[in-house]
């Protein structure tokens, strides 16, 4: 049977995760939980200076309150990101300094350093799990008073407790990242930063039905991707039709406008959320063999290009012409879709809405044009890789 391998439909729940989400539902959202989940959650992130949110978008919101930056200034965002890391700051009348990216897609050093004093908030993404150099920018911004937000969507280390290179650290647990409840957040901030001396995070509880609407997410995917090349993707069309899938970003959203509920991480994602922490182990290593197998079958089918395996082996990156592969992996039943081929994604995103003009970021376009990440995910095995390497031969 034609399996569906992806790295953005639902790669982080199994059926079994799936029931395990619904069946959190129920689960009051009272003080008490919430109280007593923080020190759960503290261990882990090694920390008691953090706050939950449902959504990095949110944290981020959050973050302009607190640290309140000079608007005098620009916020960099490197050229290569989700526009969703944008909204909040042009929500709240920042301007954007879009900074170009180093060969791979990462946040060039010296496009920072170039334009360090036009700045007063850097944003600062490993990109598919590949390292930014944070340290090195967190020493510049420090003597010009930049605010360095240090964004690991694509790279979370539950076992990394050493010190911050930043001033606050955003942790994204959406659907696709390293640790998924299908929506949620962490504000970690540095408590020897001149930003949050006096931090005030507070937000609104969530609805039952945002709550509810979030749980069910990965059943219903559980549900249709066994049968997705014969039907099955009609099931969540449905479902979003009817209000039931929320998007990952809003159309408003693609034309710069902040259009996401702010709320604080509800105790039923909180408890999904630590359903995988408590996984961690066996999830990366799972990541880590796919990778390595994606690596041996990628250098005898595309041996003239280059490999990237980052540390944490969020993604395995081939260097190739984009377009062409994830064409052709489509039909062989694999869809290597993701951020779209464009530097700020998702597609359709207004550009001129975000301040962005063609060619503006070099680097950025080309690489968002010549690459492409395999999944490493759950839903990804060893067997598939081996399907794809027999059908890719043919």
């Amino acid at each position: 049977m034609k399996k569906l391998v992806s790295n953005q439909i639902s790669p982080n729940f199994t059926l079994a995760d799936s029931l395990y989400a619904v069946g959190q539902i129920f689960i009051p959202n009272s003080q008490k939980a919430v109280e007593h989940y923080h020190g759960i959650f503290a261990k882990y992130l090694g920390t008691e200076n953090f706050f939950l949110t449902n959504a990095v978008r949110t944290g981020l919101a959050e973050i302009i309150k607190t640290a309140n930056p000079s608007k005098e200034k620009k916020v960099g965002i490197p050229a290569f990101i989700c526009a969703v890391v944008a909204t909040p700051f042009l929500k709240a009348n920042y301007q954007i300094e879009w900074l170009d990216t180093d060969k791979n897609g990462v946040i060039a050093l010296e496009e920072f350093t170039k334009k360090a004093d036009q700045l007063s908030v850097i944003v600062v993404p490993h990109i598919f799990g590949q390292e930014a150099p944070l340290k090195e920018i967190y020493k510049i911004a420090r003597e010009q008073n930049i605010l360095v937000i240090e964004d690991n969507a694509h790279h979370f280390d539950l076992q990394d407790k050493s010190p911050l290179h930043c001033d606050v650290r955003i942790i994204s647990f959406g659907r696709e990242k390293v640790f998924s409840c299908v929506s949620g957040g962490a504000i970690v901030w540095n408590k020897n930063s001149k930003f949050f001396t006096n931090k005030t995070f507070k937000l609104e509880k969530a609805s039952k039905g945002w709550t509810i609407r979030h749980a069910i997410q990965p059943l219903i995917f559980a549900i249709s991707i066994p049968w997705w090349h014969w039907g099955g993707k009609v099931i969540p069309y449905l479902a979003s039709r009817i209000g039931l899938l929320p998007k990952a970003v809003t159309n408003l959203e693609k034309k710069g406008q902040e259009d996401f509920p702010l709320y604080t991480l509800p105790v039923t994602q909180q408890k999904i959320l630590l359903h995988k922490f408590q996984k961690a182990d066996k999830i990366i290593s799972h990541r880590k063999k796919i990778a390595d197998a994606w690596k041996k079958t990628l250098t005898k089918l595309f041996p003239e290009a280059e490999i990237i395996v980052p540390e944490n082996a969020f993604r395995v990156i081939l260097k190739t012409k984009r377009k062409p592969v994830v064409d052709r992996a489509k039909q062989l039943g694999f869809n290597l879709h993701e951020w779209d081929g464009i530097p700020i994604s998702p597609l359709g995103t207004d550009l001129a809405k975000f301040s962005y003009s063609s060619k503006q970021c070099p680097e950025a376009e080309r690489f968002a044009q010549n690459y492409v990440t395999f999944p490493t995910n759950i839903r990804t095995s060893l067997k598939d890789i081996e399907i794809f390497e027999k059908l890719w031969s043919k």
